[in-house]
């Protein structure tokens, strides 16, 4: 299969926007992930959390 073939594009009518939120909560995103690793969490539970906490994501449908 060439990489063109069955190429991922993004479904029309569907908007995500990533914006990172104000500082302070971006501050408290890290150090909670840093916490949790120093106390000896697996990487992958800590990140997820602390992404949500430092990004504001927003999924929209766009009306055609």
């Amino acid at each position: 299969m060439q990489p063109t073939e069955k190429a991922m594009v993004p479904r029309p009518g569907l908007r995500i926007d990533l914006v990172p939120r104000e500082l302070h909560l971006g501050i408290i995103g890290i150090a909670g992930a840093t916490l949790a690793m120093r106390v000896g969490a697996d990487l992958l539970t800590v990140l997820p959390p602390a992404f949500l906490v430092s990004v504001r994501v927003r999924v929209r449908r766009i009306q055609a």
